[in-house]
């Protein structure tokens, strides 16, 4: 599935089933573990969002946990440490402001832009988008796709339960 520059792959494995001694194959069944739910997902709201660059889950750390497309027009070290630090300074700005809990930070700049949404204390969202998109046009894709973002985190997937 994409949009036109935002692919990603779906696991799928072939099942053997064995009734009578006689197997039986289905094949192509869908496998869906964690990491392909979460690159689903962003798919999802990357054809939603207007051209991002990028969509990821990034660890508050700074480290990508899943991300589309999978060669991003920026390197993924960069975006996601600069996601932790951003939220960082906005967490430094808010909390000297008295302005209560981040829910967001945007760092624009002449050629591209960080959307970063504060999902969890352990989790954030980097939206890559380019200059000439207003961070508001993001708020309705995010208010359709992040409650499937959170759901798809706390899933019990496989060999978890």
């Amino acid at each position: 599935m994409t949009n036109g520059h935002l692919p990603y792959r779906r696991t799928r494995y072939t099942l053997s089933l064995f009734a009578l001694n006689n197997p039986i194959e289905i094949e192509s069944i869908p496998m869906v573990t964690r990491q392909s739910e979460l690159i689903r997902v962003l798919g999802s709201l990357a054809e939603d969002l207007p051209n991002p660059l990028w969509v990821a889950l990034v660890d508050n750390d700074g480290l990508v946990v899943a991300s589309v497309p999978p060669d991003p027009p920026a390197e993924p070290e960069a975006f996601s440490a600069m996601t932790a630090a951003s939220v960082m300074m906005g967490e430094r700005v808010l909390n000297e402001i008295a302005g209560g809990n981040l829910r967001y930070t945007s760092v624009a700049g002449s050629d591209r832009q960080l959307l970063t949404v504060a999902l969890s204390r352990e989790r954030l969202l980097s939206i890559g988008l380019g200059p000439e998109v207003p961070p508001h046009d993001t708020f309705g894709p995010l208010s359709r796709r992040v409650p499937e973002l959170l759901k798809a985190l706390k899933r019990r997937f496989g060999s978890e339960e």
